[in-house]
């Protein structure tokens, strides 16, 4: 009864026009097939789950996108993307954008085709554009448009901070990445309301006195599968971006300090340190590299292990400004999760966490040993009270609940 009157509350917000980057059903196994690399799942997951709770409040979304995918012909193998019209739910009429997907033109063809789709829809000029990331051509494009017209509301999500995005070993990309950035700070000027990952992002983007959200993630019940059986060995889990700034190596490192063959490490993912991984493997038969596979069998694995670890460090300002995915979909998982502090995260997580003392691959083995020593029902009723804190506060009508609030005030 209360989620139906607040949702009765809310419809009088109209004109919404969510501006992103994710995968239409019609593009997923096309996209799986022609990446070479990192495909951007959590993005694409993260945008449906705002997207179900935005729908709960209003009639009044239509989705322009223009997917997030790697530029021909390195990191995918279609020069050009087809423009097509699709529907994220029944009766909706969204629209996917074509471009030129070839490395550096990239952006122009987006931004140019952006512009134009959005400036056939934004017809009365007091329209909310919603634009996923801090992408240059989709918030160019947005911003242009607010010039031509005073009443058009612009919110932005931040999931990364376009400062920690630079990551090219290459002079010349690096130079054209940081003027890409003065560019976007000009346009960070023009919005009228921000959804953040984390509170620390209000400083460098320049939030001042705007509206603003922190929503750290969403995770859908819908995901949430069915208990499976565990594995007969202590099993550790880590799935995401095999990023050497992001730990993995040190897990690695603590794994290979556990001597007892009763121990097994599960890795699912790519990134950087894939071949280092692979190597790990052809040392130890304990260790299984899944490489980068579905969602649904990652959530499946994350069920049947025994502790899932995200070995993160706090080393790098960047981990100030993120929320690491993972956490939240760790926890709804119903698993013990181990994860260092990171400020990035909410201090209400600690609560259903388990934290090492230090954040060397020493502590890291501490820890992990220390978790997989105790009973199946301790940890059984750990994880089930974490999980219960992610389907009580973090399902997508209650997150995006505090974006409607927000853009109502607007």
């Amino acid at each position: 009864m209360q989620e139906s009157q607040e949702n009765n509350n809310l419809k009088k917000l109209e004109n919404i026009i969510f501006l992103g980057g994710l995968f239409p059903v019609e593009l997923r196994s096309e996209i799986e097939k022609k990446s070479m690399g990192v495909i951007q799942y959590a993005a694409d997951a993260l945008q449906w789950n705002i997207l179900e709770g935005l729908d709960f409040y209003t009639d009044e979304i239509k989705i322009i996108n223009l997917v997030y995918i790697g530029s021909y012909p390195r990191r995918y193998s279609s020069l050009r993307i087809k423009s097509f019209v699709f529907s994220h739910k029944r009766g909706a009429r969204d629209i996917n954008v074509g471009f030129i997907n070839l490395t550096a033109y990239k952006t122009i063809s987006r931004y140019y085709n952006a512009k134009r789709v959005l400036r056939k829809h934004v017809k009365k000029g007091n329209e909310t554009i919603i634009v996923y990331a801090i992408q240059t051509s989709l918030l160019s494009a947005a911003v242009k448009l607010k010039k031509k017209n005073r009443h058009l509301k612009i919110c932005l999500i931040v999931p990364d901070l376009p400062d920690f995005m630079i990551g090219n070993s290459n002079p010349l990309l690096r130079i054209l990445k940081r003027i890409e950035i003065c560019f976007i700070k000009k346009a960070l000027l023009k919005i009228d309301a921000f959804v953040l990952l984390s509170d620390f992002m209000t400083k460098p983007l320049n939030v001042g006195s705007r509206p603003w959200i922190r929503m750290e993630g969403i995770f859908n019940p819908k995901d949430n599968l069915n208990d499976v059986k565990k594995e007969q060995y202590k099993t550790i889990l880590y799935s995401g971006t095999l990023a050497r700034r992001y730990g993995i190596l040190n897990l690695l490192d603590a794994f290979s300090m556990i001597e007892s063959q009763d121990y097994r490490l599960w890795i699912c993912g790519d990134g950087d340190a894939r071949e280092e991984i692979k190597q790990r493997t052809n040392h130890d038969f304990r260790i299984t590299y899944f490489s980068q596979i579905p969602r649904k069998k990652v959530l499946e694995l994350q069920k049947k292990a025994t502790v899932l670890v995200n070995p993160r460090t706090s080393e790098g300002t960047f981990t100030k400004y993120s929320f690491p995915s993972k956490t939240m979909e760790y926890l709804a998982s119903g698993t013990p999760c181990i994860i260092h502090f990171l400020d990035g995260i909410p201090k209400e997580y600690l609560d259903y966490c388990f934290i090492p003392n230090d954040e060397t691959p020493i502590g890291l083995t501490k820890i992990i040993t220390s978790v997989c020593e105790k009973s199946p029902e301790e940890l059984r009723k750990f994880g089930i009270k974490a999980k219960q804190f992610i389907l009580d506060q973090k399902t997508p009508i209650k997150q995006s609940g505090k974006i409607f609030s927000m853009l109502k005030s607007l």
